[in-house]
């Protein structure tokens, strides 16, 4: 009986050969001295896969003609597929075959069950085959919830425990991959970016500890796998306001802000001193931007008037206490303007003193004794023929002088 359950797989894959090829009485009648014989191409890889997921194993083979390939569960003995025909009812199991080389088992939603050997068997005398593993990797985290809720300045310790062949070891991170501040013991204090081990402890709990943390679990088969666990800090509302006075012209746009933090999240809304809660309208625009336990606020006032200076408060509360922070918007007189009276007697001033120096005014004109108004041409023409005239007649007188001289000498 051990000898026929262990050959039982062989006998099914020639017996389905000689029903699908009529005519042939034997099996090994279908190799000839001419035929190739089939080959596989490479070994069949090791696979680990998380406990749930979906595991591809290939059995990649050439020259496999009228040859038939088969899939077997090495533990069992039991036959999975024979060539492209999937024989098990275990309805998570089918193949996918191409090209008549390529056949790769699809096992969906791996059970520890799964874990075990997996044959490629081909129908040749001898029989080839080959054997490929799989391996799932069980991650169990040691909460009820994947969520941990606690207050500030409390320890924590998250727990995170994996089964898997071989044994996997267990580290730490975080999902945005900031590092993780812990005190190791008094006055020592550590940063690290991951963590190894099974049990990650934090001493006194404050808000930069908040956020996702991965449980990674690797054996040195790849992939790894993960699991995240979400920290949540609860602490009362802290503000902090940037500018407590802000000043700005009337007509202008002013913009107050506060920032604000709290867990849980807290309610933000602003108010004038004497006023109700500040809603969005037509004056006002009140936004905000959220990032994890950081709340932004923003108060817009628009076309400011003189009722709008004042002092205004954020206010911000959770169930754990609330807080508030005040600004005070006060106005930046306009620059006094120049009045019409003023302006005009400036422009006159100017006329005159660019007149002065153009042209000259009479009084320094009659100083430096010149005349009121320039000669005309005709005067100008007249008095330098005089000149001629007088010159000709001194001319005239001094040649009958020298004429007398000249006479008397001889």
């Amino acid at each position: 009986m051990c000898f026929l359950r262990y050959f039982y797989p062989l006998i099914v894959i020639l017996v389905s050969t000689s029903i699908e090829k009529s005519g042939s009485s034997n099996v090994i009648n279908m190799k000839k001295e001419t035929d190739k014989m089939p080959v596989f191409v490479g070994p069949i890889p090791n696979v680990t896969m998380a406990l749930g997921r979906d595991a591809n194993i290939p059995c990649l083979v050439n020259e496999l003609g009228a040859y038939r390939a088969a899939w077997i569960r090495v533990e069992t003995k039991a036959i999975l597929t024979i060539h492209q025909h999937v024989i098990t009812r275990n309805y998570r199991i089918s193949l996918s075959h191409s090209d008549n080389r390529n056949f790769i088992l699809h096992i969906k939603d791996v059970k520890e069950s799964d874990r075990g050997g997996y044959m490629c068997q081909i129908n040749t005398v001898p029989m080839i085959s080959q054997v490929g593993y799989l391996d799932v990797l069980d991650i169990i985290v040691d909460q009820s919830t994947s969520d941990i809720i606690t207050r500030e300045g409390t320890n924590v310790t998250l727990k995170c425990k994996a089964k898997g062949y071989p044994e996997p070891s267990i580290s730490w991170r975080r999902e945005d991959d900031e590092p993780i501040p812990l005190i190791l013991g008094i006055g020592k204090k550590l940063i690290s970016s991951s963590y190894e081990g099974e049990s990650l402890n934090i001493t006194r709990v404050t808000r930069v500890h908040m956020g996702a943390y991965l449980c990674i679990a690797s054996n040195g088969v790849p992939p790894s796998v993960s699991r995240r666990v979400l920290l949540h800090v609860q602490f009362p509302p802290v503000l902090w306001v940037p500018n407590q006075l802000v000043g700005a012209h009337v007509g202008e746009i002013a913009s107050l802000d506060c920032h604000s933090e709290a867990y849980p999240v807290s309610i933000n809304f602003w108010k004038k001193t004497g006023s109700e809660v500040i809603l969005s309208n037509k004056k006002f625009e009140v936004s905000s931007k959220e990032k994890s336990y950081k709340v932004h606020m923003r108060l817009s006032i628009r076309n400011l008037e003189k009722e709008d200076f004042g002092t205004y408060s954020c206010f911000a509360k959770n169930s754990l206490g609330s807080t508030q922070g005040s600004i005070r918007l006060y106005e930046i007189p306009v620059p006094t303007s120049i009045s019409n009276h003023e302006a005009g007697n400036f422009k006159h001033m100017n006329g005159d003193f660019l007149k002065h120096q153009s042209r000259g005014s009479a009084k320094s004109s009659r100083g430096f004794g010149l005349e009121k108004d320039p000669p005309s041409v005709e005067a100008t023409i007249e008095n330098s023929a005089e000149t001629r005239r007088s010159m000709t007649s001194l001319l005239t007188i001094c040649f009958v002088i020298m004429n007398i001289c000249v006479c008397t000498v001889i």
